[in-house]
């Protein structure tokens, strides 16, 4: 899987939901002129789209936090009566696994290549959408060949950013495309991006029965396919994942670490791998 962003004022949450990927190696033109110029000016507009939406989710965050002030002033009070009200431990979570996560709150793995490469993404992050046009194919192609292992985090904190659900329902999809294995899963996610629309207050970005006819474009059929996406068979997992972003150091989407270094918003992934891996 992969991840990209981009226009609008939403998108990657912070300096967080910047960016990924490896300073690109300089090759193939000078200057501004042929290809190599040609990646390093999408390098340049999409770390500038990066800065730019985390400042705007910064100014965004700061109106609500006497909000969330109280909201979690009452969250206290409410746990702590239930504390009393019951003896019984919450005990460990009990959500269901998508077949190739490893661990609660854990992503989905993809190969098993030396280079290890996570991913954390949002399904309606537009940045999210840009660097999976550069980058997905060329990760799948790494996963297939052996040489990466990919670790993908969806989130879905857009969500509440947007007044919608859609970051939860694709999620949940990405889980349940996972059933049919690592190459349908990528794929699907591919084409969850490329179905992305503008983002917009208060709006679906897809609902479950887009999502399953996103899958059935990409192969993935059938009544058990259906009912995952439709009846949110992965949800506590997503939530999950979006809880454990913090202890991971994870302040936006896309957000990319390649052997445990996290990339900045102008690195270029590839190089990054390649880099990694001796070549």
């Amino acid at each position: 899987m992969t991840g990209n962003e981009g226009s609008g004022n939403r998108g990657g949450r912070d300096p967080k939901r910047g960016g990924s990927g490896k300073q690109a190696s300089g090759q193939g033109g000078k200057g501004s002129g042929g290809p190599g110029g040609a990646k390093r000016a999408a390098r340049e507009r999409l770390a500038t789209q990066r800065e730019q939406q985390a400042r705007a989710d910064r100014r965004r965050r700061q109106t609500n936090i006497g909000l969330m002030v109280v909201v979690a002033l009452v969250a206290v009070g409410i746990v702590a009566y239930a504390a009393l009200q019951s003896n019984s431990s919450s005990g460990p979570s009990t959500a269901a696994l998508p077949p190739l996560v490893h661990e609660q709150s854990g992503g989905a793995v993809f190969g098993d290549g030396p280079v290890n490469v996570d991913m954390w993404i949002d399904f309606q992050c537009p940045i999210c959408k840009q660097y999976e046009a550069t980058y997905g194919q060329m990760l799948q192609q790494k996963v297939k060949s052996g040489d990466v292992t990919l670790t993908v985090h969806p989130l879905s904190f857009l969500d509440d950013n947007l007044s919608n659900s859609s970051s939860k329902l694709a999620a949940n999809a990405f889980a349940c495309a996972t059933e049919a294995g690592s190459d349908k899963a990528l794929e699907f996610a591919l084409a969850v991006y490329k179905a992305q629309p503008p983002e917009q207050d208060g709006q679906e970005a897809w609902n479950t029965d887009k999502l399953i006819s996103i899958g059935n474009d990409v192969g993935l059929q059938g009544d058990q396919w259906t009912s995952c996406v439709q009846d949110g068979t992965y949800d506590d997992w997503v939530k999950q994942v979006e809880a454990s972003e913090q202890d991971k150091g994870v302040t936006g989407t896309p957000t990319v670490f390649v052997d445990g270094q996290q990339l900045q918003p102008a690195d270029d992934l590839q190089a990054a791998i390649e880099s990694a891996s001796g070549n």
